[in-house]
């Protein structure tokens, strides 16, 4: 079976109920549909058998008015069936709403190497575009396909009463079938390719505009807005152009199988219409031959749109899964170990490398912190100082030696638990679209006023905030528009401490903080949160006097622990390195 089938399947098993209620109503509206001739024929033969033979009816009206009630009670159910578009459009939101939270998901449970070879604008785009509207997934997976079924058991239908009426007359409607399929077999290749090749385009698109307005500042700056309006336009003319070859595909095939059609129900009309000249057929026979192939028009084209909008579908799905399935180091079977506490971290011999990197950032690198201990992390630039912080977090996956928590190795622990006791604040600090107190917030939800309090004095927050015209309730924009740099970096700060970690790592926050305001978090910390470990990434030397040791990574990967004094006098670059990098703040 195609995986692209099997995954319908399995959709349509989580919506098993709508399903069943959505196959109901289809068979009702077609029968429905096809009742309306069928009862016209029997009162178009009835009305001429009365004036031809009068003897036959010596109550015409009984048989007329028996005619009149099955009209009406048709009446009746039309009007319930007429609901089906409206609950077919409903199903079509609800495949939409889980598919998208379904992935989502996925997408954020990915290391690092997902989002590197995933831009922003290409995730947006899947989980949008190729998500909504014709003939995308949502709508394929119940629009779609029960178009076809309700226009295939109309076919059915149809043609159970016609092949009870002529079986001659019958084949000859259902001749443009097999030549449909043909024209379909050999278009539909071109059709996924079209299709998949308009998708990158959206994607292109959106990641041009995802660029185009997070940089703004960048872009106004440089004076660059004719630039970057050509490379939009470049982007949307390769669009146009894959949009345009899909849509002269599809009215090629359209006036194709429209044709078809038209042939077919000429040759109804011309040949019905003799045999009932002919009295080989009833009027009222061919008034129902000649009324189902006008109905049959669309059923016959909407069973080879199945197949189109089934290969565009089937593009998105594929595209969806593409991401699902991109492998992640965080992928286990089994729940690892819960991590309560937190009393150790060493990293033994590791080595740690990007794919796109030829050689390792770290080298057989090996220290051990201790519950309570501060670190100091300190490198050139590139040696590998956020690599330690993301291999800890288990964003990074080490390409040999052990990383141990507790003296238990990470891989085996649950890695939901670990990071619950383990705060971050990156070097770029990233804040979200909502109000203040939200970002702070954001990692716990809620919390007491007291543990607020704490957070908000601890990252010298308190006299800021107190001056914004809404308080802790004031808006910050996406990526924390609004506020400063320094700003931000402590609303991050907030954010981390309000957990109440165990581990704290700071990736070098002095950059937005000065010599005063460090030296104040340094205190604060200690009276808020005594018995803290941290490691800390900073290129200021001041910050020498808040920690115990110091992580020394070389040029060359390797780490080196100790004291600043042991260090100095011990390693010959990392003298030479705080001589040449580092000044005194």
């Amino acid at each position: 079976m195609n995986h692209n089938v099997k995954w319908i399947i399995e959709q349509w098993k989580k919506q098993k109920l709508f399903i069943v209620i959505m196959v109901v109503f289809t068979l009702a509206s077609s029968a429905v549909s096809i009742a309306y001739p069928w009862a016209f024929k029997l009162m178009i033969d009835l009305l001429k058998d009365i004036l031809l033979s009068p003897d036959k009816y010596p109550t015409p009206m009984k048989e007329v008015n028996r005619i009149i009630m099955l009209f009406l009670a048709i009446g009746i159910a039309q009007l319930v069936s007429g609901f089906y578009p409206a609950i077919r459009g409903w199903v079509n939101i609800r495949f939409e709403h889980s598919l998208r939270v379904f992935y989502f998901k996925h997408i954020t449970n990915k290391d690092f190497r997902f989002f590197q070879k995933y831009r922003t604008g290409d995730i947006v785009t899947r989980l949008t575009d190729d998500l909504s509207d014709f003939p995308k997934i949502s709508w394929f997976l119940c629009s779609g396909i029960f178009r076809a079924f309700n226009s295939f058991s109309m076919i059915v239908f149809s043609l159970i009463v016609m092949f009870s009426l002529n079986p001659r007359l019958t084949l000859l409607s259902i001749a443009p079938l097999p030549l449909m399929m043909v024209v379909f077999y050999f278009t539909s290749d071109k059709l996924y390719a079209n299709f998949n090749r308009n998708q990158q385009a959206i994607s292109a698109i959106n990641n041009q505009l995802e660029m185009s307005f997070s940089g703004i500042r960048i872009v106004k700056s440089f004076v660059s807005e004719e630039k970057y309006n050509r490379f939009f336009d470049t982007a949307l003319a390769l669009r146009f152009k894959t949009e345009m070859s899909m849509v002269k595909l599809n009215a090629i095939l359209s006036l194709i199988w429209q044709y078809i059609d038209y042939f077919a129900q000429i040759g109804v009309i011309i040949f019905g219409g003799y045999m009932a000249v002919k009295g080989q057929i009833t009027v009222g026979t061919f008034f129902l031959f000649y009324t189902y192939l006008s109905m049959m028009i669309y059923p016959l084209i909407d069973l080879p749109q199945l197949f189109l909008s089934g290969k565009q579908a089937f593009v998105n799905i594929d595209r969806l899964e593409e991401m699902k399935n991109y492998p992640t180091f965080n992928d286990r079977l089994e729940k690892g170990v819960e991590v309560t506490d937190f009393s150790s971290l060493s990293f033994e011999k590791v080595s740690c490398q990007y794919h796109d990197k030829p050689s390792p950032v770290l080298n057989d690198c090996s220290f051990t912190l201790n519950k309570g201990e501060r670190m100091l992390i300190l490198g050139t630039t590139g040696s590998g100082k956020t690599s330690v912080a993301n291999l800890v977090l288990g964003l990074l996956q080490p390409k040999h030696g052990a990383i141990k928590v507790n003296g238990m190795d990470i891989t085996k622990l649950d890695i939901e638990s670990l990071r619950e006791v383990i705060a971050y604040v990156p070097q770029e600090p990233l804040l979200f679209g909502g109000t203040i107190k939200d970002n702070i917030l954001f990692a716990v939800g809620e919390a007491p006023d007291d543990e607020y309090h704490f957070a908000v004095q601890t990252s010298q927050l308190e006299s800021e905030i107190a001056n914004f015209p809404d308080k802790h309730e004031t808006m910050v924009g996406n990526r924390g528009l609004g506020v400063s740099g320094g700003q931000k970096q402590r609303i991050t700060i907030a954010r981390a401490l309000i957990k109440r970690p165990q581990l704290l790592i700071l990736d070098d926050i002095t950059a937005s903080l000065d010599a005063e305001n460090e030296e104040k978090l340094w205190q604060s910390i200690d009276a808020n949160y005594p018995g803290i470990a941290a490691m800390v990434i900073s290129h200021r030397l001041s910050t020498l006097r808040y920690v115990n040791t110091v992580l020394y990574i070389d040029s060359r990967g390797n780490c080196h622990k100790g004291t600043h004094d042991e260090l100095v006098f011990s390693n010959p670059e990392y003298h030479d390195f705080l001589h040449e990098h580092l000044k005194q703040s």
